[in-house]
């Protein structure tokens, strides 16, 4: 009797196994970008019941694409599809006498935006341009918008010389990237903003700079950028470009008044170090002469900053060189054109000091900018109190 009921229940167990199982099937499915752009990682899927909005399955998509799923039989299904900077995409499915697996897939349609593809190096040798690119891993990236006030994407110790972030249009982005023995970089990032479809302020000039592909109206695109970080070396000097003085004087000109924002902007990111900005004259002119000019230039350009930013007289001093540093054969008695004269005319910025520790170093960019926000409120604070007062 007590085998009867047990071979009873085996069988029970089993029919009613059988039937569970016959009462569901694999959906599998998989994600790929308009226009075959490629499969999409870390989509989110959701599967409903189309009638009754119940949710069966909720899963993402792997590494290329694909997704997996148990859904029941004879049942109308909504797959939906969600995933940052692209718009929502659903299928219809139905199970509704299905007899194996299924499969669906799903088109997405990115939103407007743009895809910055960057890769992190040393500055190429201007004058080589087969010269290899010394490209750079284990730095700190980090990325904050400014326009939503939210940390974007943060990366310790990145193990890679290249990463990629997708910029969403009508927001200002600010990018820092820090790696020991380099300067830290800023960069400011306009995404579509006062007609700018893509402005970069701290990227840098030197080609190759940023290139473009461009597409639908210019409302997609990808850029591709080379961020060039430049080494940080004790008594290294680096030729600050365009600071030119009107002949035989020392007032900083408007253009030269932009480049030392630039600056500013670098010293501002950088408060471990102790710089020296050191100008330089051509031969013309007696030796004596032209020591004064360039120590008043200097002397000049330092003030400029000290009375424009926090920048402080500790980290920052000035000295005229004159003519005892050519960086040509141009010297007394030679005749040389003007562009070689030019060369020489010049000035210079000379790293005297490097702190232990970077005072930024146990910072994110997003206390960097906050603290920056609150002190601009408080000058506009002090400066409207004194307009009210006058």
């Amino acid at each position: 009797m007590k085998a009867q009921v047990f071979l009873t229940l085996c069988l029970a167990s089993t029919l009613s196994f059988s039937s569970l199982t016959a009462q569901t099937i694999d959906l599998q499915g998989f994600v790929f970008e308009q226009d075959n752009r490629g499969y999409i990682k870390r989509v989110n899927i959701k599967i409903l019941e189309k009638e009754s909005g119940k949710l069966l399955e909720e899963t993402t998509t792997n590494s290329e694409g694909i997704f997996n799923a148990v859904v029941p039989l004879g049942k109308e299904l909504r797959v939906v599809a969600n995933k940052k900077l692209f718009f929502e995409k659903e299928e219809s499915v139905s199970t509704i006498d299905a007899t194996e697996k299924i499969y669906v897939k799903i088109e997405m349609e990115r939103q407007p935006g743009y895809i910055f593809d960057v890769t992190i190096a040393e500055p190429r040798n201007r004058n080589n341009a087969v010269v290899g690119v010394n490209a750079i891993d284990s730095a700190r990236i980090e990325i904050f918008n400014n326009t939503s006030l939210r940390e974007e994407l943060v990366l310790e110790n990145w193990p890679h010389p290249t990463f990629k972030f997708s910029f969403e249009r009508g927001n200002y982005y600010t990018i820092m990237i820090r790696r020991k023995g380099y300067f830290n970089k800023r960069i400011e990032a306009y995404v579509d903003v006062e007609g700018c479809i893509l402005c970069f302020d701290g990227l840098g000039t030197i080609e190759p700079g940023v290139t473009d592909v461009m597409s639908d109206g210019n409302k997609l695109g990808t850029f591709l950028a080379n961020i060039e970080l430049e080494p940080l070396k004790l008594n290294s000097t680096y030729k600050l470009e365009n600071i030119y003085y009107d002949y035989n004087k020392w007032d900083i000109r408007p253009d030269a008044a932009v480049e030392l924002e630039n600056l500013i902007s670098v010293l501002k990111d950088n408060p471990g170090i102790t710089v020296e900005l050191g100008s330089h004259t051509d031969s013309r002119g007696t030796d004596s002469y032209n020591l004064s000019l360039s120590q008043k230039r200097a002397e000049s350009a330092v003030a400029y900053i000290l009375a424009n930013s926090e920048v402080t007289s500790s980290s920052l001093a000035g000295k005229g060189y004159g003519e005892t540093q050519l960086v040509n054969g141009c010297r007394n008695g030679r005749t040389c054109s003007d562009e070689a004269h030019q060369e020489n005319r010049r000035t210079e910025l000379k790293v005297t000091g490097i702190k232990e520790k970077d005072p930024l170093e146990d910072k994110t960019l997003k206390e960097i900018l906050t603290e920056e926000r609150l002190l601009r409120e408080i000058s506009e604070q002090e400066q409207y109190k004194i307009e009210v007062k006058n």
